[in-house]
């Protein structure tokens, strides 16, 4: 099998005196920004619909990575791949009783089986000696992303009872927010502390809201980032052809060539 190809070759550029220099310097914290990376990467072939070929090969950055890691914690004989391997299944198996195990399965709707995956987790955690009295919130890496980690933190909260009684008051909340941000901005002198405050305040009730409807907010950021990066090119292309820069065109200009783009868009969703 291609695994067992991949497992060999690693272990031989790690360990062989022939092997890579660079990958056998590498340790779990110096991979972890390509580890990052390439996960990015991946849900930015899957944003532009690039599911084929580029998303096998981005797959395949991503295994590399952790065949990488698995390989370093073998030489320190602390888990293997198969470990790893063992570890997610076991995982599965245990949080699907009424698919996988000895329940039986009368789950039927998402919201009966995320309840009792919930329910399981709960469990999983008074084995790990997290008592029922600890905050539900503590097992939410402060490594995470910090759109995920507000999504996260407002999730797990939202399970517990914490949650809007409706989609109305999330948004008169984030406009009580907003018009708290500007007026600070329209202080005589800015405090950036307390601005960075009121901004990130608006931010996690976007963050809510985008949970609320069930879409995750930084996959909506990155698919209007590449958006505005494909409106911004044909606004460069365009001023180019007119032998203009952003200097020397005019924002009448400017604009109408933004206005193209969007209309350009419009006509690419409806087909």
């Amino acid at each position: 099998m291609h695994i067992d190809r991949l497992l060999e070759i690693m272990e031989y550029l790690r360990t062989s005196p022939d092997g890579c220099a660079w990958t056998k310097e590498q340790t779990h914290q110096s991979l972890t920004p390509y580890l990052v990376e390439e996960t990015y990467e991946t849900a930015d072939v899957i944003d532009q619909g690039k599911v084929n070929t580029e998303l096998r090969d981005e797959l395949g950055d991503i295994l590399l990575q952790i065949v990488f890691h698995a390989q370093i914690a073998a030489e320190r004989k602390t888990f293997t791949f198969d470990d790893v391997a063992k570890a997610i299944v076991d995982k599965l198996e245990r949080r699907y009783p009424t698919i996988l195990g000895n329940e039986p399965n009368t789950l039927k709707t998402p919201q009966e089986i995320d309840r009792r995956w919930e329910e399981i987790k709960a469990e999983e955690r008074l084995r790990k000696g997290v008592k029922p009295d600890d905050s539900i919130l503590d097992e939410i890496s402060h490594g995470l992303p910090a759109l995920v980690r507000a999504a996260k933190l407002k999730g797990r909260a939202s399970k517990a009872g914490w949650e809007w009684p409706d989609v109305s008051m999330l948004l008169d909340k984030i406009k009580e927010e907003i018009e708290e941000l500007r007026a600070e901005i329209e202080t005589q002198v800015i405090d950036k502390e307390r601005l960075a405050a009121e901004l990130g305040d608006v931010m996690f009730m976007i963050v809510d809201l985008a949970r609320w409807h069930g879409l995750d907010a930084e996959d909506a950021l990155r698919i209007t980032n590449n958006r505005f990066e494909k409106r911004f090119r044909y606004v460069e292309q365009g001023l180019k052809r007119a032998g203009k820069d952003f200097k020397t065109s005019t924002r009448a200009e400017r604009l109408a060539l933004w206005n193209e783009a969007k209309s350009l868009e419009r006509q690419r969703w409806a087909s």
